[in-house]
């Protein structure tokens, strides 16, 4: 028996998709409606990341209004000032990507395979999504051996910092690719056969209603940029 998914990956990434096409040029009342409604598809996919992730935001926000821009206007400390509106701006769409990082690798694949995309896109997809949260943990790692290496994270030598991150990553990256490329060899994923799922990825009135508000919200930036 297959088992029901509240909202399907693919409505989703169409979601982000319209996003993407409209964050960085929508009005101010246009993105606060992306995102009430991005929290509210988180709330009700997984509500303990909706709050976590209203509670980052919340800390963003109160950082940019609190402190005065002048602080910020040179060097290092405008570069990530710039840094923190970039990501406050785009945040409608990391909130949809911690949504679609919740479903299963599997789950992804057959959802795109269904549209008839690519093999290899599905795939790139699929794991993309799917360890967002894995790197999170890589960074929780190596954040720990610095630690334990006495090493410092200062924001007055950043290139070095960035560094001491980058190199492990870099190296999770490599041996991360090399187990998936296992797992996926394993679960014969190079078959060409006609696969199934234990979910069900058939679209209901949710998925539809979501990218309704999605087209509504397109249409809305689109007519008041004409």
């Amino acid at each position: 028996m297959k088992t029901e998914i509240q909202i399907k990956p693919i409505s989703v990434g169409i979601l982000m998709i319209i996003y993407t096409s409209i964050v960085f040029f929508c009005t101010m009342p246009v993105y606060w409606l992306m995102l009430i409604f991005s929290f509210f598809l988180a709330a009700v996919v997984k509500r303990r990341k909706s709050i976590q992730l209203f509670a980052f935001y919340i800390i963003l926000f109160g950082l940019i209004n609190i402190v005065p821009s002048e602080y910020f206007l040179y060097g290092w400390f405008g570069a990530m000032y710039t840094m923190v509106l970039i990501i406050l701006k785009l945040f409608p769409l990391w909130i949809l990507a911690g949504i679609m990082s919740d479903f299963s690798t599997s789950t992804m694949i057959y959802s795109l395979k269904n549209i008839h995309l690519p093999n290899s896109l599905c795939i790139g997809v699929g794991i993309f999504f799917r360890f967002i949260p894995e790197y999170r943990e890589y960074l929780s790692e190596i954040r720990e051996g610095l630690k334990a290496r006495n090493i410092e994270i200062t924001v007055f030598r950043p290139i070095h910092s960035l560094e001491v991150y980058l190199v492990p990553m870099i190296y999770k990256a490599f041996e991360t690719g090399e187990t998936l490329s296992c797992a996926l060899i394993t679960k014969g994923i190079e078959y060409d056969c006609k696969k199934t799922s234990y979910q069900d990825i058939s679209f209901t009135w949710r998925d539809y209603a979501v990218i309704l508000v999605g087209l509504i919200l397109l249409g809305i930036t689109i007519c008041q940029k004409l």
